[in-house]
């Protein structure tokens, strides 16, 4: 499920009546990146940036913690098996390009979940140990935290009843339900302002090449999914256009 810029303000200005500091959220204006996504500078409201998450070693934090660093976030979940897997290829690519620039002093790959109920740290340091590395942050959080999260984002979810078949690749069993979810990324700015947008599915570099998506992931991928892998549905993102917001707006070079 994905929604155009346009929806998403929409969708923004009408949470005014579901929070208390989703009033307070203003028009997503900005103008288009060179390399693709949207450019902004929308102040984060503290209530926000105070939301407690929770890395799959356990470790508590808040986005109000990672000020004076430049976060790029995305939403997924564990048991996705449509896209997810091919945002995580894309997420730890960018956590490995961010220490092969000796900048993780300064930057942030952060991945939280939609799916808080099923995505414990315990589920999500399973999840991470499948791509070899731990380059980039996943986290989660309570249902209400993640909630408010990622709908001042414009990341909205509905929970429905999964399709016969759909397994889940950690215990071998069938899923009781799936969470269908805009797929978004995000930059935020050292200052804590929301400074790039970009919807879509993620377009992962070499997408034909072996193994991108972990063996054990990709047994799991949906048809959709692996057509997804070679050939994302538009629009898409990319690494590049990751590293080309960053260029644009902070003048550093990743990637």
């Amino acid at each position: 499920m994905r929604r155009a810029l346009g929806a998403l303000v929409a969708g923004a200005l009408l949470l005014s009546g579901s929070s208390s500091f989703a009033a307070s959220t203003p028009p997503l204006v900005g103008h288009a990146a060179k390399a693709g996504g949207t450019i902004l500078d929308v102040p984060i409201p503290k209530e926000l940036l105070s939301i407690p998450l929770v890395d799959a070693n356990g470790k508590s934090f808040t986005l109000a913690s990672l000020k004076g660093k430049t976060i790029v976030m995305t939403d997924f979940l564990t048991l996705c098996n449509e896209i997810c897997p091919m945002t995580s290829v894309n997420m730890r690519d960018i956590g490995d390009a961010i220490i092969h620039s000796k900048l993780s002093k300064s930057f942030v790959s952060l991945e939280v979940t939609v799916d808080p109920k099923r995505d414990t740290p315990a589920r999500l340091k399973s999840y991470q140990s499948l791509f070899n590395g731990s380059s980039w942050t996943i986290a989660t959080g309570t249902s209400k935290g993640i909630s408010d999260l990622w709908a001042w984002f414009g990341a909205y979810t509905t929970t429905q009843k999964a399709e016969e078949g759909v397994i889940d690749w950690m215990t071998g069993k069938q899923i009781a339900y799936d969470v269908n979810h805009t797929d978004v990324v995000v930059i935020i700015g050292p200052d804590l302002h929301w400074r790039w947008l970009a919807l879509g599915a993620p377009a992962v570099n070499n997408p034909k090449g072996k193994n991108v998506v972990p063996g054990k992931l990709y047994t799991y991928l949906s048809s959709t999914g692996k057509s997804n892998l070679v050939k994302p549905e538009e629009p898409f993102w990319s690494t590049a256009s990751v590293y080309g917001a960053i260029n644009e707006i902070f003048k550093v070079k990743i990637g």
